[in-house]
């Protein structure tokens, strides 16, 4: 099972370029705000595909004023070995931004896979609104759950999207061709429904999973994840043949409502979820902020117990500015996190005080305007 050893950052943000190494227990970063503790935490998530937890533009991740690439280089420890990773991005003749990776100074076609890099958690303060956010919010919380069981579902939510663009092309009139039309709807259908069965699968080995953990430590008030959206429902209750007949003549019914609105009126991208918190029984959106961090928190420690007892990875876990509306119960939820499941996690927070509770074996950091320091 393999952590980060080691980090080293050049015209990364506000960092300074230099090198942090990491144990595998738990490794906090203290500064007042603005200092880059966050930016610690979001340079780890750059090594998953796409654009970290921030979601910003590559390029606008260089350095102010840099005229050279930022480039994050990591040291991962897996068992007796050590691998290199470097991640950085480059900028193409047509202006287009591609990230690359590098695996032992070879470069990688494809991006990096669960091998070698351990599943990266996050929570981050603008989690908060998970739960009275859009549907989109909690569509991509929960497939980031799968894509850490599964790493083949990016690619297949990435295809399916990519059919619904050409669909969307063809019924407006761009393009007139009914049996391209036929052909691009069945592969969303067989896609689609594929994507359906995996959020179920992982929706109900969370909830599994969350019943067992729930007798292993009583002070975790389980939850219980559920579908709202009425058309994934349908097709998980439906046999497999039936519900690709069912998909496909819904999509035909909705091609004039789509061609006036827009997009496409069903299928997993419209899919909701609902989170009901054993504790009071109430759903997580009616919860109060400190409870639905707890809730989050419980679904990660769920996760990170999921892919240690079953699928033999132990995942890192990042968790921004975690301490506030933090009570004994969600304390303990941390301490759960790194010394039972004994996982690699990183934390930021304004003061050490905040911290007290964890183990005398963690690591901490000092952080000011981008420079790092180890306690």
């Amino acid at each position: 099972m393999s952590y980060l050893s080691l980090i080293r950052y050049e015209n990364y943000k506000n960092l300074e370029d230099q090198e942090i190494k990491f144990s595998n227990r738990p490794n906090i970063f203290i500064g007042p705000n603005g200092s880059g503790k966050t930016n610690v935490l979001e340079s780890v998530s750059l090594f998953l595909p796409g654009k970290g937890f921030k979601k910003q533009s590559l390029e606008n991740i260089t350095k102010f004023n840099s005229i050279s690439p930022w480039a994050i280089f990591g040291k991962f420890k897996k068992e007796n070995l050590f691998v290199d990773i470097l991640t950085t991005y480059k900028k193409k003749e047509n202006n287009n931004i591609k990230k690359e990776s590098f695996i032992n100074g070879e470069k990688q076609k494809k991006f990096l896979n669960s091998n070698i890099i351990p599943p990266i958690l996050w929570f981050i303060p603008e989690m908060e609104r998970l739960f009275s956010g859009p549907p989109s919010l909690r569509r991509n919380f929960i497939d980031r759950i799968v894509y850490s069981f599964d790493s083949s579902f990016l690619n297949l939510v990435k295809n399916y999207l990519k059919l619904l663009k050409e669909r969307k092309n063809i019924i407006e009139g761009k393009i007139s061709d009914e049996n391209w039309l036929n052909q691009v709807e069945e592969k969303i259908a067989k896609f689609g429904i594929e994507i359906i069965y995996k959020r179920n699968e992982t929706i109900n080995l969370i909830n599994k999973n969350f019943l067992k953990i729930s007798l292993l430590k009583k002070n975790l008030n389980f939850c219980k994840i559920s579908f709202t959206e009425e058309f994934s429902n349908d097709i998980i209750r439906t046999e497999n043949n039936f519900a690709f007949e069912k998909y496909l003549k819904e999509l035909k019914n909705s091609r004039k409502y789509d061609m006036i609105v827009g997009g496409c009126k069903i299928g997993p991208h419209k899919s909701d979820i609902e989170v009901i918190y054993s504790k009071n029984n109430l759903k997580a959106s009616f919860c109060s902020t400190g409870e639905q961090k707890k809730i989050i928190l419980s679904i990660i420690l769920c996760q990170s117990y999921c892919l240690k007892s079953k699928f033999k990875i132990k995942p890192i876990v990042l968790l921004d500015e975690i301490c506030s509306h933090l009570d004994n119960s969600a304390r303990s939820i941390l301490l759960d996190l790194t010394d039972w499941l004994n996982i690699q996690v990183l934390m930021t927070g304004t003061q050490k005080n905040f911290f007290s509770f964890l183990s005398k074996e963690s690591d901490f950091f000092t952080i000011n305007n981008g420079n790092i320091k180890k306690y």
